[in-house]
């Protein structure tokens, strides 16, 4: 109830202002979780035919790149040209007639802050998407805001979602209590909730994963290297929806997660972004 009553003071507010004028504002986003990381962050400035995601329908596969891996442009995975962000939204730091983007920023930690300058270009409306870390398909997300120009303080609360292209195993890939289909780790990645290319035990001898399809994974069950890589279809989870939330345990060698329930878990919001529109 205190949230739907900030919410709908945040929107009164707004509504009172204009939002069609360029404006160069400060943007800050706070990590409210307590041991969960946010990938670098994808900002977009943008018209109405921009949809940098929708609850409810399934996941685009620039989304599914960015919740599952944290990768929003070529700079970060090659393998993912023509299918990310970058792909979809147009060259970075530029206007592109429907909307202008960057990515900014390193790992968020739990509790920490980050500010930076963004150009709007003239865009009215306003979206924020991060990975959160550990997980499988995370990711927190501001969808379609809109952009004020008159000066003040504006600030936003970002729920958790899950894009659905993946299921939440929260396994380790050393586990070999519980299979997936050939017999092979269900976690299958080298650390427990996170999936895609980059994680540090198996990924030299793996995939690229990262898109909610499949992954060649490269050990077997026992943790040795394959002679031949074997490919393993991902389950998915449906469409774009409010997530679950970490489920864990408190048992790092077995039980069906190697997430501590005590550490990991997080409440909606995961996050809170605040606008600064200077005064002219």
């Amino acid at each position: 109830m205190k949230l739907n009553k900030l919410a709908l003071a945040a929107m009164i507010g707004l509504s009172a202002s204009g939002y069609s004028q360029a404006v160069e504002v400060e943007l800050s986003i706070t990590n409210l979780t307590h041991a969960n990381y946010m990938t670098p962050r994808l900002a977009i400035a943008h018209d109405a035919s921009v949809d940098a995601f929708e609850v409810g329908t399934e996941a685009s596969t620039a989304l599914a790149w960015l919740a599952e891996a944290g990768v929003i442009d070529d700079a970060q995975n090659a393998d993912s040209s023509g299918q990310n962000f970058e792909a979809a939204l147009g060259p970075v730091d530029t206007d592109n007639g429907s909307n202008t983007w960057h990515r900014f920023g390193g790992l968020l930690a739990p509790s920490s802050t980050l500010t930076y300058s963004f150009d709007t270009m003239d865009k009215p409306y306003f979206s924020l998407l991060t990975m959160l870390i550990p997980s499988n398909d995370a990711f927190a997300g501001l969808d379609s805001i809109m952009i004020p120009s008159e000066p003040g303080t504006y600030t936003y609360y970002l729920n958790a979602y899950d894009a659905g292209t993946e299921l939440n195993d929260e396994l380790n890939s050393t586990r070999t209590d519980i299979t997936e289909e050939g017999g092979l780790p269900l976690g299958g990645y080298g650390v427990p909730g996170v999936a895609g290319a980059g994680a540090p035990n198996i990924a030299p001898s793996m995939g690229t994963g990262g898109t909610g399809v499949a992954v060649t994974v490269g050990f077997d069950e026992n943790g040795d290297p394959l002679a031949s890589p074997t490919e393993v279809v991902d389950g998915t989870d449906g469409p774009v929806h409010i997530h679950r939330n970490t489920l864990g345990d408190t048992s790092l060698t077995d039980g069906s997660s190697d997430l501590d329930s005590t550490v990991h878990r997080w409440l909606n919001p995961v996050a809170r972004v605040t606008i600064v529109v200077p005064a002219s």
